[in-house]
C-alpha cells in the first residue's frame, strides 16, 4: 500500500500510461530489461515461437496485387510481456519489412537468416504489460511448379491461392509468432481482385470494395495455432450448409466444378456425426472446407483444405477421399482445439485420426480395427521410429528437405494410433472413450503434452497408465501389444 499523497500520483501516472498501452520508463519501476528469447524452448524447432511475451490476439491482413504475383501484409499483434522486454522476436522467413511500431511508435529491427525478427522497441515493455506490434512486409509470390509444386506458406498456381502452414509456413507469409503454444483468435483481411473470391479461417464479418479490389474480412474467435491458418484467393462459389444440432457448413468450391463437387460435400456433415458420437460436440463454431484447384489436403481450422480433383466423383472413388475427410475432420478436436504444447507431442493429433480413420474404416467395409493395427504393427513396427521414439522425436535424424516437416513422420501416424490402439486393449472400449471424451474437453480451446495425456488417462481409468504409455511414447522399439501376444513387431 502507498502511504503518501506523492506515492499515490506516481501510482496513477504509471496506471495512466499502462491503461493506454504504453510502456513504463523502466526507471520508474524496475531495472533495465531483457530480449525475450528467440524461442518457446521447442527442442524439435528451436528457432520457433518466442519467448518473453504472451500472444492475446491478432490481426492479419494480405493485400495482393492485380494478378496475385505480389502482397503486402500486416500483423497486428497484442501480446503481454512475460519478462521486462528490452527487445522481443516475431518469427519471419522471406518477405522484406517495410516498418514496425510498437504501441504507436516507430521501433528499430534486424531480420536474421535464420527467420528471427528481432525487435527494439523506443521504450521498453515493462512485464505484465500489454503491449501492440505492428508489422509492414512485402514480397513476391512466384507460380508453383511441378518441382516444386507445395512450397510452405502461401502458394500461388493459374489464378488460385491456398496455404500451407504446417509446421512453419506462417512465418514465410508474414511476420507471426510461429508455434501452437502461442495461439490466440485472430482477425484475417484478405483484399483480392474483384473478380477472384476470398476466403480465410473464421466467420465472415464484414465485404467492402474499393475500385477494382474486394477486401473480405474473418473472424476466428476460438484460439489458432497458426500451422493452421488459411487465406485462399480464387474463382470459387462459397455454399452454405446446415450439420448436426445446426451447425454451420461452409464450403468454397472451384465455380467450374461445383456441380461436380457439390455431392460429395456431404462426407463433411457426415465426418462430423460420425466422430460427434464417440467425442461429444464438435469444438468450433462452424465447419466446412476451402476445396482448392491446386491440390492437397490439410486440416485449416473449420476450414479443411481439400483438393478439387479428390473431391470429384471419380476422385472420391479412386482416392478413397472419404476416409481423408474423416482424418482431416477428426483433427477439429485433436490438433486444432486441443493444440500441441510442443512439436515432440503432435502424435496427439496425427495418432488419433489414423486412429478414428480406422474406426471408420471398419464401419464402412466391416473390417476390423484390429486387422489394420496389426498390419501397421507387422508391416512397418520399428520402421516407425527411424526418427527417434514417438513422443521423443530427434531433430537431427532429418536431412535435407525433410528437415522441413520435421516432426511429420510415420512414428505421429502409425506409432501414435498403435500407441492408442494398445491403451484402448489395456483399458477396455469404454473406459477408452471416457478418456477421449475428458481430453478433448479438459483441454478444448488450448494446448496441451504428452505427460497431460498420461495423467488424465491414468486418472479416468483409475489406475497407473505410465509405464504402458512410456513405454510405447518413449522407448526405442514398440512394446507387446497387450491382448495380442502373438503379435510380431516388424524390425528397424
Amino acid at each position: 500500500m502507498w502511504r503518501s499523497r506523492r506515492a499515490l500520483a506516481g501510482t496513477v501516472a504509471l496506471t495512466t500510461l499502462a491503461a493506454v498501452g504504453l510502456a513504463v520508463p523502466s526507471s520508474a519501476v524496475q531495472p533495465p530489461g531483457k530480449p525475450g528469447a528467440i524461442g518457446v524452448g521447442d527442442k524439435v524447432w528451436p528457432e520457433l515461437g518466442n519467448g518473453g511475451y504472451d500472444v492475446l490476439d491478432q490481426r492479419l491482413d494480405l493485400r495482393f496485387q492485380k494478378g496475385l504475383a505480389a502482397y503486402t501484409a500486416t500483423t497486428t499483434l497484442t501480446g503481454r510481456a512475460t519478462q521486462y522486454l528490452s527487445s522481443f522476436n516475431l518469427d519471419l522467413l522471406g518477405p522484406t519489412v517495410t516498418g514496425v511500431r510498437v504501441n504507436g511508435v516507430p521501433a528499430t529491427w534486424k531480420s536474421t537468416p535464420q527467420g528471427e525478427l528481432v525487435i527494439t522497441p523506443a521504450r521498453a515493455v515493462r512485464k505484465h504489460l500489454r503491449f501492440v506490434v505492428r508489422v509492414d512486409v512485402r514480397n513476391k509470390l512466384p507460380e508453383a511448379s511441378e518441382k516444386d509444386p507445395f512450397p510452405p506458406g502461401l502458394q500461388r498456381y493459374n489464378g488460385w491461392i491456398q496455404t500451407v502452414n504446417q509446421p512453419s509456413g506462417a512465418r514465410r507469409i508474414l511476420a507471426v509468432s510461429d508455434h501452437p503454444a502461442q495461439k490466440a483468435p485472430a482477425t484475417f483481411s484478405v483484399t483480392a481482385p474483384s473478380q477472384l473470391n476470398s476466403i480465410a479461417n473464421g466467420k465472415l464479418i464484414s465485404v467492402r470494395k474499393s475500385g477494382d479490389a474486394t477486401t473480405r474480412v474473418f473472424r476466428e474467435s476460438r484460439k489458432i495455432a497458426t500451422e493452421l491458418m488459411q487465406f485462399g484467393v480464387g474463382p470459387f462459389t462459397v455454399l452454405h450448409r446446415t450439420g448436426p444440432h445446426g451447425l454451420p457448413l461452409r464450403y468454397a468450391v472451384p465455380t467450374a466444378q461445383l456441380k461436380e463437387i457439390e455431392p460429395q460435400l456431404i462426407s463433411f456433415d457426415q465426418s462430423v456425426r460420425f466422430l460427434e458420437k464417440r467425442l461429444g460436440r464438435f469444438p468450433g463454431a462452424e465447419a466446412g472446407s476451402y476445396v482448392s484447384a491446386l491440390g492437397g489436403e490439410l486440416e485449416t481450422q473449420g476450414l479443411t483444405l481439400m483438393s478439387a480433383d479428390a473431391m470429384t466423383k471419380e476422385g472420391f472413388e479412386n482416392n478413397g477421399t472419404a476416409g481423408v475427410v474423416l482424418h482431416e475432420v477428426s483433427h477439429e478436436w485433436f490438433g486444432n482445439s486441443v493444440s500441441p504444447r510442443r512439436w515432440a507431442d503432435v502424435w496427439l493429433n496425427e495418432g488419433h485420426a489414423v486412429f478414428y480413420t480406422n474406426v471408420w474404416s471398419a464401419t464402412q467395409h466391416g473390417w476390423s480395427v484390429a486387422k489394420s493395427m496389426r498390419n501397421s504393427y507387422e508391416e512397418y513396427g520399428n520402421k516407425l521410429l527411424v526418427n527417434g521414439p514417438i513422443a521423443k522425436p530427434d531433430p537431427s535424424t532429418w536431412k535435407g528437405e525433410s528437415a522441413t516437416l520435421r516432426p511429420y513422420a510415420s512414428a505421429a501416424y502409425e506409432g501414435g494410433a498403435l500407441t492408442l490402439y494398445a491403451l484402448q486393449q489395456t483399458v477396455g472400449a469404454k473406459t477408452f472413450e471416457a478418456i477421449e471424451r475428458a481430453w478433448v474437453r479438459r483441454y478444448a480451446n488450448s494446448t496441451a503434452g504428452t505427460e497431460d495425456f498420461i495423467a488424465l488417462a491414468s486418472k479416468i481409468a483409475h489406475q497407473d497408465l505410465g509405464p504402458l504409455l512410456r513405454s510405447w511414447l518413449y522407448g526405442k522399439t514398440l512394446p507387446a501389444m497387450p491382448g495380442h501376444p502373438d503379435w510380431k513387431a516388424g524390425p528397424a
